[in-house]
């Protein structure tokens, strides 16, 4: 499942996905909230940002390990993520 949300790291409107099971733990821990299951991350290739679905400015970003890059792709983020 995905949502189009605003990202602020990307800029403009962006597929979200629901975190997995490792970039839930690291939101819990780097929140330290028990719940996280209404964060949700961009998945544009090189973005970091997660959010809360409903609420842009409830966010942060995830540890630099958690940094996937496109298929062929130097691993450089796309612009302003």
């Amino acid at each position: 499942m995905r949502k189009s949300l605003a990202c602020p790291t990307c800029g403009g409107m962006q597929d979200f996905r629901p975190l997995d099971d490792a970039e839930r733990a690291a939101v819990k821990d780097q929140l330290g909230i028990p719940y996280v299951h209404d964060y949700w991350r961009c998945d544009v290739a090189g973005c970091l940002r997660f959010q809360r679905w409903d609420r842009q400015r409830m966010g942060g970003l995830l540890p630099e390990a958690f940094r996937r890059t496109a298929a062929g792709g130097e691993g450089r983020p796309p612009t302003g993520c």
